[in-house]
């Protein structure tokens, strides 16, 4: 499956994306449970956007 830049401006719809346009499920990571608990792992929406890059979208950034 390919990853598509979403549409943006006042007729986008849809749950909040960023300002580079991805939703923010591209900007989450891996981040592991607990330090004693192998296996136990949750998303943390605080990751570089996975389809720009750390470079061209370090974080998530509500568009407005």
């Amino acid at each position: 499956m390919v990853a598509r830049a979403a549409p943006t401006g006042p007729n986008a719809s849809g749950p909040a994306r960023c300002r580079c346009g991805h939703y923010p499920t591209n900007h989450m990571r891996v981040a592991p449970v607990g330090a004693g608990s192998p296996g136990n792992f949750r998303l943390e929406p605080t990751g570089p956007c996975a389809v720009c890059g750390d470079a061209g979208c370090a974080r998530f950034t509500p568009a407005l």
